[in-house]
């Protein structure tokens, strides 16, 4: 598998248990793929942006949707 550059916007990236969407690519390489999502958690009437980073296995990751750029 080739790998995916660093600071690609990927819209979704499904693995066999969750689906997370709104990514970017932290490193790639034949293991895996390292990435982080952004999004918006509201506990106790505060609204904050929580960024989480993850790093997920090859075998584990049914499929990829890379985010279209129109520039």
């Amino acid at each position: 598998m080739d790998t995916l550059a660093v600071g690609i916007r990927l819209k979704e990236i499904a693995t066999k248990d969750t689906v997370y969407t709104n990514c970017a690519v932290l490193h790639s390489d034949s293991i895996g793929l390292a990435f982080e999502v952004q999004r918006t958690v509201s506990e106790g009437g505060t609204i904050e942006n929580v960024v989480s980073q993850y790093l997920v296995p090859w075998v584990n990751i049914n499929y990829i949707l890379v985010m279209e750029e129109i520039t």
